[in-house]
């Protein structure tokens, strides 16, 4: 039995320390067994999960979990299905103002492995900005596949005005916090909750709070 300090969104934060730390040395010698055909150590690991995150959730059959993670460990490893909420919470940025873009899905949810429509939809309804450039949620290496897809404008966005900034403003009636991780994860390749939970406060927020008015400055509108 295992008791990760981390839910699976780990998967997707690209620094094989951090897997160590918060998984345990105990688990990562369980996943260098179950991967041992791709993997030789933890930065293999990485590597692998960087490169198939949908097809790493099929190595962990039969894992069992516990501990304040165990519910969204269990949905992962026996379902293939995490969650699409955010995570991160980001400092108040009063006078957010409004960026149209509907993307209301965590980048974690690319760990779902898509076996039915019904998850095929939460895609469609709720993040179609994202489709607008790529055709499809990509099966093998997305954050590759992100970088080069997401807009430079809404990159230079959050550059210019801070991932706080950017999980305040508005999409209608619903804040941005889910599009302040994607932009997060796409320039560090890790999740901002769980820099966040270890302590990196000046590693996010000294990014989040930036007030530079650069190019971006007309790529939002201001509520």
């Amino acid at each position: 039995m295992y008791r990760p300090r981390v839910d699976p969104c780990i998967f997707l934060h690209y620094d094989p320390g951090d897997w160590v730390e918060l998984l345990g040395e105990g688990l990562v010698k369980e996943l260098l067994s179950r991967f041992r055909h791709v993997a030789v150590d933890v930065d293999g690991l990485v590597r692998y999960a960087a490169e198939y995150p949908e097809a790493f959730q099929l190595g962990l059959r039969g894992l069992r979990v516990a501990g304040r993670y165990r519910e969204e460990w269990m949905l992962y490893v026996e379902g293939g299905y995490v969650e699409p909420r955010w995570r991160a919470r980001w400092p108040l940025v009063a006078d957010g103002g409004v960026v149209d873009v509907r993307l209301q899905v965590s980048p974690c949810y690319l760990l779902t492995v898509l076996s039915d429509g019904g998850r095929r939809y939460i895609w469609r309804s709720r993040a179609p900005s994202l489709f607008k450039w790529v055709s499809a949620v990509p099966r093998s290496r997305p954050l590759e596949v992100f970088r080069s897809a997401f807009p430079l404008w809404l990159r230079e966005l959050a550059w210019a005005r801070g991932y706080s900034w950017v999980a305040w403003s508005r999409w209608r009636d619903r804040r941005n916090r889910h599009l302040a991780e994607w932009l997060y994860w796409l320039d560090t390749g890790r999740m901002a909750h769980i820099d966040m939970a270890l302590g990196r406060y000046r590693d996010v927020y000294e990014k989040a709070g930036r007030t530079n008015h650069g190019a971006a400055e007309v790529l939002y509108e201001s509520s």
